[in-house]
């Protein structure tokens, strides 16, 4: 009987929480969403691939989507105000967004501040 109820406490252990995951729309930040819904909690998708984000977001029980470029504090703050208006809290902030730039091929395209900064 113990064990019933731990798998029961665990299947909701997010209960009543609110998550923004950025880079939700696709992959791991998709995976993520979709299991922090299932556990109970109220995400919002945050990312710049809207029509994923909002497919997404459609498919699960309690979930939203904001527009969000983490490049741009403004954005990442819009998807914060927005969240707190709708949920009234934040307790979750999963920055799962990746980030990257032309990839260089050859040692010849790097500049020397780079090599240094290990970008």
């Amino acid at each position: 009987m113990a064990s019933v109820s731990a798998v029961s406490a665990f299947v909701k252990r997010l209960e009543g929480k609110v998550a923004i995951i950025t880079g939700g729309a696709s992959g791991l930040g998709a995976a993520t969403a979709r299991l922090f819904s299932k556990h109970g909690a109220k995400v919002v998708i945050a990312d710049i691939q809207d029509d994923l984000g909002l497919s997404v977001a459609k498919d699960l029980e309690s979930a939203s989507y904001v527009h969000c470029d983490v490049t741009k504090e403004e954005d990442v703050e819009n998807a914060v105000n927005t969240t707190v208006s709708k949920h009234g809290k934040l307790d979750i902030m999963l920055n799962n967004a990746g980030i990257s730039d032309k990839i260089k091929t050859s040692i010849l395209d790097k500049t020397t501040t780079s090599l240094i900064l290990r970008e």
